[in-house]
């Protein structure tokens, strides 16, 4: 009797030895955790405000580069009529002065040739002619975009006179200028015209060429 009461008190003591370890180890796992959490948080969650935090991922409003490009869209309303003319000096017909086109659609395309994608942004066209391209992001990487970018007009407003022989042919652009993370491109202005004579192009052609020499 005294031996199995012995064995029975041995157990009891060998369960609350158990138990004890056990408190004991859940215990010291629930001190180490908030340091261990401590331990593995990103600094970068340091950062209190919602602007400081999308500057670091490169996504603010503010942005850390900038890549334009502007040109000006005109149309010459080169009437058929000049074609009866007999000037003896083709320079001195009067050809109606070059209209800006608004409200027109311009987009600038960027790729390679071949079958890879390209990237392109679009603009339109203000009461003067004038446009302004802001290209993405994602493009603002590429060094040359004057290699690998040309400018299109897609499509010209209903009232626009040029509307009828509007054909939609690609322009370069070349760099303007960079500073402060800036870089600024341009083309040369598109002179699109009605359907003219042969003798009216020319005259235009002539009378554009002679312009550019004086300046």
């Amino acid at each position: 009797m005294m031996t199995m009461t012995r064995r029975s008190h041995f157990q009891e003591g060998k369960m609350l030895s158990t138990f004890l370890i056990f408190i004991l180890f859940f215990f010291f796992l629930f001190l180490e955790t908030p340091v261990t959490g401590e331990a593995m948080i990103n600094p970068i969650v340091e950062f209190s405000s919602r602007e400081e935090l999308v500057d670091i991922a490169g996504y603010g409003e503010e942005k850390l580069s900038t890549v334009t490009i502007s040109g000006k869209l005109l149309c010459h309303a080169c009437d058929n009529n000049i074609h009866h003319h007999h000037a003896k000096n083709e320079l001195a017909v009067i050809i109606p002065a070059a209209n800006p086109v608004s409200g027109a659609s311009v987009a600038v395309f960027c790729g390679t040739s071949g079958k890879s994608k390209k990237s392109w942004a679009r603009g339109t066209t203000d009461e003067y002619g004038d446009f302004l391209i802001d290209l993405p992001s994602h493009l603002h990487a590429i060094p040359n975009l004057e290699k690998v970018c040309l400018l299109k007009v897609l499509r010209l407003p209903n009232n626009s006179a040029c509307r009828p022989a509007f054909t939609g042919k690609h322009k370069a652009i070349k760099l303007l200028y960079v500073e402060d993370g800036a870089r600024a491109y341009t083309t040369s202005t598109i002179h699109l015209t009605t359907k003219p004579s042969k003798k009216c192009k020319n005259i235009m052609a002539r009378k554009r060429k002679a312009t550019r020499n004086i300046y």
